[in-house]
């Protein structure tokens, strides 16, 4: 949709962008084809998070089997419950991170390998894709729109300021790409920061044995607590600072070492050495 039919759509329906939603419509039809494309011979189902007016929507429905969106706001159900008609599709009232994500899949698709196809709510990317990773392997990869910086995080690699726990996060379990970068122009209204769309496809093995998973999604968010203090003191309130010591020795690691520094690889070897102890 153009911006004079998503100005006009709302005014019929006494509809606007909610601050508290997160919600920027995209206007820009290069972008959403190139985001309903992506996946498009890979996959025959798909599910949509926050369509709000359905621009997106538009084209997920002509181009996958089934399409199953989850919407939060009344106003934007009802705006796509009366202007998409195609069986193929079916709108959820409910908040996404208060839904048995995997169920709803058993309960709609008969191919239980999907993907998620969306414009995020910024202000809870993080939220969603944690939630994403752990509580539904039904969904194998997925095409986001995202904050340019949160997308650098995503991709973030050692020795730069974009690579944090959630880097780490992210690349353990899945493999990331950047598809392309979208200005603020491309949204009404136009959001204050750049978007960009990502890639990422679940790793169907991770490439390094993690040990005590629990263990290793917690001493990655313990390394960089505070960025500025090396590995020792952001764990040694934890665990015994000796031991940490002796594990940075065993894998060649400088004991003055930031967790910026480290790898992946190097962190999961880390928290594996670390639970031989424990």
């Amino acid at each position: 949709m153009n911006l004079n039919e998503i100005k006009e759509l709302l005014n019929k329906y006494n509809a606007g962008a909610l601050k508290k939603y997160g919600q920027n419509f995209l206007i820009n039809d290069n972008v959403l084809k190139t985001i309903a494309n992506t996946l498009k011979d890979q996959f025959k189902n798909v599910i949509e998070i926050g369509p709000g007016l359905g621009s997106l929507t538009r084209y997920l429905v002509t181009t996958y089997d089934k399409v199953l969106a989850f919407e939060i706001d009344p106003k934007m159900v009802e705006i796509l419950d009366d202007t998409i008609k195609e069986e193929n599709f079916r709108v959820v009232e409910k908040d996404i991170l208060k839904v048995n994500i995997e169920q709803e899949i058993n309960n709609y698709f008969d191919n239980k390998e999907i993907c998620l196809i969306a414009n995020l709510p910024y202000y809870i990317t993080t939220p969603i894709m944690l939630k994403v990773l752990e509580e539904a392997p039904s969904i194998k990869s997925m095409v986001i729109m995202i904050q340019k910086e949160v997308a650098e995080r995503f991709l973030g690699r050692p020795n730069t300021k974009d690579y944090n726990s959630l880097s780490v996060l992210i690349q353990t379990y899945m493999d990331v790409s950047k598809v392309i970068e979208v200005s603020k122009n491309s949204f009404y209204p136009a959001p204050e920061v750049t978007s960009a769309v990502i890639k990422l496809t679940r790793k169907e093995k991770t490439n390094y044995q993690i040990d005590n998973e629990e263990l290793f999604l917690k001493v990655n968010r313990l390394m960089f607590k505070q960025r500025r203090k090396t590995i020792v003191n952001n764990l040694k309130d934890i665990y015994n600072k000796e031991s940490i010591l002796d594990i940075l020795n065993k894998l060649n690691i400088s004991e003055t070492a930031r967790s910026e520094s480290l790898s992946v690889e190097q962190i999961i070897n880390f928290s594996n050495e670390l639970n031989k102890i424990l």
